[in-house]
């Protein structure tokens, strides 16, 4: 089988924010409209793929704000208010198909949630979720209603006691009708329980209640193989947890993962880790516990992503590449877009160690030398706007440069304008610098290496690519920074991609088994001073050898080295592999190995970033593993 014919269609992903707060990949749907709505399973509730957002322990303001800001796109599908240690709110979202209305409401009496249900059930709206929590001593109660397009028979109960939900679930059950919600909450005269009830769409349910930990897994158990869970809730009961849930049959046999009792980092690890592997999620419950706060959550396949044919095939490449050094500290994340699709994310060991988070694709480290290859794109950006050009000197474009500096823009580029590297210059200061002209005149003074009027040799400078934004920044008339952020980051969508900075889902970085601190690189900034997820380096690949950031013949020029001798062409090397094209660029750094390795002609991009330098894991050898493999599949 072929590398494309195993690749169908993909939802695109988009920068959106995460349940953590902090800009994270969540996939669209490339579906047409349909009905999306929360609740149960089947097409209705349950759609294939769609954009998603989930949030967890916000404040109530916090999750107004929220409110405001993603109506009109999205519809929440759950939410959770847990009141214990201080209100905090839980929500997931899915992107609003077919543009139904829909309501929330929180901190309603019971007079008065009674008074809204009424007006919102003669106003056509079904409730999905009861939420109950007590609020200074005082019972209130939140709910979601959602336009009933359907026009599905539907029932909801408040405040049953267990042997009253154990009747109604009899009668509903004849009448054709199925859970879709569950709350269970505990009174001074005993344990009650809210539900939702609609029409069913599926082959079967059970709905489970006070069991007890084993007794849940145990049901887990024997539900996991053709069901998954539906709604799911914990209470803590004279000290001990006890379970319940909805479980549904899995009709379509989309992929599903549930975990409870997680701690908030627990939690954390595993979002990151299934939006990774292309699942979203569909229910969150935080609860009560001796040991404190715990979640439990639903994930639901969202995209190809976990049958992508050749998904194990890299995980072991992965994991050799790993068991070179298996004491190496930190991790690996790795990115894979193939036709413009992410067919492969993820993240392998600690982005944190002494902290216990995991490696994720989205987690943001300098991108190191690979930064000298977004800085070629960058420069043939302006050559297409008619700023600048290959053959420019760069003493032309900056007068105050001292006369020896006789390379043209293409000479630095390239690699062949005779500037010296760290050994053959002095250390620049490692601090903040307004533009690259500033960092240039830490030593633009020093001698040249070579003439670059008559000697047409590689000499690798990362010194060199600080000259090359300062002509930059004269051609456009702008800094370095802001041309990055302007031409790529924005532009594109690429939010981490950009100058280096301290903030956003940052890995920690180690060497020789201690972490340490990330170097001030802003003097670099086009040599190694750029920031990325493996996961934007990956798409910034893939958009280019798509097209989308440079045209063809510039593109092609990129990588065309300029001399028969070199494989260095602008900010890229290049070469090819049974016959077919590659460019990458490698880059090593305190804490640091990247890899950007591309196949223009297949559309085909891998990136690799370890935060860890030392030890004999090689991110080069990883990406150039994966990538080959892939590129030489038979067709």
């Amino acid at each position: 089988m072929s590398r494309r014919a195993v690749i169908t269609s993909l939802a695109l992903a988009v920068l959106i924010v995460g349940s953590l707060g902090v800009p994270q990949l969540s996939p669209v749907s490339a579906a047409p409209p349909g009905r999306a709505v929360p609740g149960g399973p089947g097409t209705v509730f349950d759609p294939p793929s769609v954009g998603w957002l989930s949030y967890r322990s916000q404040t109530s303001a916090d999750f107004h704000d929220t409110y405001l800001e993603r109506r009109e796109q999205f519809v929440p599908i759950d939410l959770e208010v847990d009141t214990e240690g201080g209100y905090r709110v839980g929500s997931v979202w899915q992107r609003n198909l077919d543009g139904r209305s829909w309501l929330v409401k929180r901190n309603l009496s019971s007079a008065d949630y009674r008074e809204y249900w009424k007006n919102a059930r003669d106003d056509g709206y079904r409730p999905t979720e009861i939420e109950t929590y007590r609020v200074d001593g005082s019972r209130r109660w939140a709910g979601l209603w959602v336009r009933n397009v359907e026009g599905y028979v539907w029932f909801s109960h408040r405040g049953q006691t267990a042997a009253e939900l154990d009747a109604a679930t009899v009668l509903h059950r004849s009448q054709g009708l199925m859970p879709v919600d569950l709350d269970e909450y505990v009174t001074g005269d005993g344990r009650r329980y809210n539900s939702v009830w609609v029409t069913s769409t599926v082959r079967d349910w059970s709905l489970h209640r006070d069991l007890t930990e084993q007794e849940w897994a145990d049901t887990f158990e024997s539900n996991e193989a053709d069901s998954r869970v539906l709604a799911f809730e914990s209470v803590e009961v004279n000290g001990k947890q006890r379970y319940g849930g909805v479980f549904v049959t899995n009709d379509n046999g989309r992929g599903w993962y549930f975990r409870r009792d997680l701690s908030r980092k627990g939690y954390d690890n595993w979002w990151y880790r299934y939006r990774d592997l292309g699942y979203r999620v569909v229910g969150l419950d935080r609860y009560q516990t001796d040991d404190g706060p715990r979640y439990a959550a639903t994930w639901r396949q969202n995209n190809d992503r976990p049958t992508w044919a050749w998904k194990n095939e890299v995980d072991d490449l992965v994991a050799d590449e790993r068991a070179v050094d298996p004491d190496q500290s930190g991790g690996v994340a790795v990115a894979i877009y193939d036709d413009g699709v992410p067919v492969y994310l993820r993240g392998f060991g600690d982005a944190d160690v002494d902290d216990g988070t995991w490696m994720d694709s989205s987690h943001i480290s300098s991108t190191a030398s690979v930064s000298k290859a977004v800085a070629g794109v960058l420069t043939f950006r302006l050559v297409e706007q008619g700023l600048v050009d290959l053959d420019d000197l760069t003493e032309d474009l900056v007068p105050t440069m001292p006369d020896h500096h006789t390379h043209t823009v293409g000479q630095l580029l390239s690699n062949r304008g005779c500037v010296g590297h760290y050994d053959d210059l002095p250390d620049v200061p490692a601090e903040d610098y307004d533009t690259a002209l500033d960092a240039s005149a830490e030593f633009w003074d020093e001698d040249l290496v070579c003439d670059p009027t008559t000697d047409d040799e590689d000499n690798y400078s990362t010194h060199g690519y600080t000259l090359l934004g300062a002509a930059l920044e004269a051609a456009a008339n702008d800094d370095v920074k802001s041309l990055v952020l302007d031409e790529l980051t924005i532009p594109f969508g690429l939010g981490t991609l950009r100058p280096q900075g301290s903030s956003g889902h940052r890995m920690s970085l180690y060497k020789d088994g201690e972490e340490v601190d990330a170097p001030n690189n802003d003097w670099k900034v086009l040599g190694g001073g750029l920031d990325s997820s493996t996961a934007d380096l990956a798409r910034f690949g893939s958009m280019l050898a798509q097209g989308q950031i440079l045209s063809r013949a510039s593109f092609l020029t990129l990588w065309d080295p300029p001399t028969p001798a070199s494989d260095y062409a602008y900010g890229w090397s290049t070469g090819t592999v049974s016959g077919v094209e590659w460019a990458a660029k490698d880059g090593l750094q305190t804490g640091v190995r990247s890899y950007l390795r591309l196949y223009p002609t297949l559309d085909l991009s891998v990136a690799v970033i370890m935060n860890d330098r030392s030890g004999s894991q090689s991110a080069v050898r990883l990406g150039t593993d994966i990538g080959d493999f892939l590129a030489t599949l038979p067709n």
